[in-house]
């Protein structure tokens, strides 16, 4: 969303205090939400900042709410699922969910253009940023600002304060609450999940111990680019076989994400950044150190260590070689692949994964791994001409608050969950258990963390009791292998410049063009037969991206990232000029 000077002042500021580095579509008829002369039920006589706004009324009405991530198929049962009935039971709300498929974009146009949207309306903010915008600048939906002074003055006291810069427009308004936002003032408030979202990353360099132990390779052999290459290929020439598989070397993501994910950790451990010794933006992709980079791929792929058949491969076929146990290291991401990882250990404790901190490049680059806030993930809008658009502001206000939140995650006290004696919630055992053996029957029945779509993952961090046992130390120590080189770098994160500039502008089809050219260059370099082919590929590659637009694009983000830069008075940002981490 673009923000004026002043709102990105009070942003950057807040950010500052703390900077940290994820069916039915025929309901028409159900769809009361048309009516422009309707008028919502709530009066605001009787309410106040102090009190919830959904306490005011609790009587029947049905919401239709579109959910637009292709993949959620969530059905509201207030008869037999238990979330589902106490929601009802507490605020009268029954949803009729209406749910993308898997052209959401497309979809949701045609609800547009027919003037059938529902009550609630639910975006990805990644990829329908041009629907987003369009929602607001028609005026299709409603400022939320005017709505919480209206029908729930409660719902403004519990929202970050930057959240609300954040998600302030340029007319001065909000018309969405974002999920799994994460705000400085709660990491102030909950110091003891700081660490989580410090240091914490999805990208690591993970690698089994115990092939390392068997070959007599250390830490420090895969710390280094060359005695890297040489601990793969003694994998290779040693021909492992685990349980009738032969271990590969090394394996990237699959063929959709390789480039982003694992290319984007060995980019961070050779030191890339998006910053010029000036401070001013620049794109990452023309700096020497991600031109090295790609060298080095091309070199795992030259030396026979990184096979072709990585980047023919989906994300499922990655996990079932790693169920089995047939990859020595794996670069990338290791949120994706938690449940191999698991699997593999939980059927032989010894095929253990390590993380490695950094591959230091040859050319001496300090590694620098950027963290950023979340800045959310999914936007929840309310139609303008709901006629309910009082209880549908007043049911937002219910998801999002602390109490909300406990019901969809936990139930009710003394009957689904307990407070320990720290103030910890701890679902039943039994509950629990329902989950882990079968999660699709016990979210039938039990519903809880089905709607996430104003999911406060910090508090929800705070607040629930995280059992401790051998296999969760595991699983979670493997996301904390790049902490010791992370830096706060949200003035330059992607998350916050992909907005620089308007959907539909020169630059945004510029970049839209861009992503599809260097998907096709990538793995031609990557796969290049000598040292000449390289070259030629590489120079193509930045000489063809200028020409499609990239200057543009760097100065539109350039131009976000100064903003930012001025309101706190930072100039560099990356250890690779500061010299520092933090």
């Amino acid at each position: 969303m673009n923000k004026a000077t002043t709102r990105l002042l009070t942003i950057v500021l807040a950010l500052s205090v703390i900077m940290t580095g994820c069916s039915s579509k025929n309901n028409s008829s159900n769809n009361a939400s048309n009516a422009p002369d309707s008028s919502p039920e709530t009066t605001n006589s009787s309410l106040s900042s102090s009190e919830p706004g959904w306490k005011s009324n609790t009587s029947p009405v049905s919401l239709s709410w579109y959910t637009g991530v292709a993949g959620y198929s969530k059905k509201w049962d207030a008869k037999d699922n238990y979330a589902d009935k106490l929601i009802t039971e507490e605020t009268g709300v029954s949803v009729d969910f209406i749910h993308a498929g898997n052209d959401v974009n497309s979809e949701f146009n045609v609800m547009m253009a027919t003037g059938n949207l529902p009550d609630i309306i639910s975006l990805d903010r990644w990829n329908s940023t041009s629907l987003i915008q369009t929602l607001m600048s028609s005026g299709t939906v409603a400022p939320l600002n005017e709505l919480m002074e209206q029908y729930d003055p409660y719902l403004s006291t519990i929202l970050p304060e930057s959240m609300v810069d954040w998600y302030t427009q340029e007319d001065g308004n909000v018309y969405a609450i974002p999920n799994y936002y994460v705000s400085p003032e709660m990491l102030d408030e909950y110091p003891d999940v700081k660490p989580f979202y410090n240091d914490h990353s999805n990208g690591q360099i993970i690698v089994r111990k115990d092939i390392m132990d068997q070959l007599g390779i250390t830490v420090e052999d895969l710390q280094q680019e060359d005695s890297l290459i040489a601990a793969l290929k003694k994998v290779k020439e040693a021909n492992i076989q685990y349980k009738g598989m032969t271990v590969l070397p090394l394996y990237f993501d699959d063929k959709d994400k390789y480039i982003s994910d694992s290319l984007g950790v060995l980019a961070g451990s050779f030191g890339a950044v998006y910053e010029a010794e000036d401070g001013s933006y620049v794109d990452v992709r023309r700096t020497s150190e991600y031109k090295h980079v790609l060298e080095f791929g091309n070199k795992l792929f030259s030396e026979g260590l990184l096979s072709l058949e990585n980047f023919t491969s989906a994300r499922n076929q990655i996990e079932e070689k790693m169920t089995q146990g047939a990859i020595f290291m794996k670069i990338g991401s290791y949120a994706d692949y938690t449940s191999p990882v698991t699997q593999l250990y939980v059927a032989d404790p010894n095929a253990k994964y390590i993380t490695i901190d950094a591959i230091k490049s040859n050319e001496g680059t300090l590694p620098q791994y950027g963290r950023s806030l979340n800045k959310g993930w999914t936007l929840t809008f309310v139609n303008k001409k709901s006629k309910h658009a009082d209880r549908a502001i007043q049911f937002i206000e219910y998801l999002y608050s602390d109490h909300g939140q406990t019901v969809n995650n936990f139930g009710k006290e003394g009957e689904t969950y307990t407070v320990t004696a720290d103030g910890k919630y701890k679902r039943n055992p039994e509950i629990d258990e329902a989950f882990n053996t079968d999660w699709n029957a016990a979210s039938k029945k039990w519903g809880f963390e089905s709607i996430w779509w104003l999911a406060n993952e910090v508090w929800l961090k705070h607040v629930k009791e995280v059992e401790t046992t051998e296999l969760t130390k595991y699983q979670e120590n493997l996301f904390y292998g790049t902490s010791k080189y992370m830096f706060s770098n949200d003035t330059l994160d992607s998350g916050n410049l992909f907005d620089a500039y308007e959907p539909g502008s020169d630059e945004a089809n510029s970049e839209a063009k861009i992503t599809v050219y260097w998907a096709q260059i990538v793995p031609k370099m990557l796969l290049a037969k000598n040292d000449a082919e390289f070259e030629s590929l590489y120079k193509e590659a930045i000489t063809t991206m200028d020409k499609l637009g990239l200057p543009s694009i760097e100065a539109a983000k350039d131009k976000r990232v100064q903003d930012f830069k001025s309101a706190t008075g930072i100039q560099l940002v990356s250890p690779k000029y500061t010299g520092e981490y933090k």
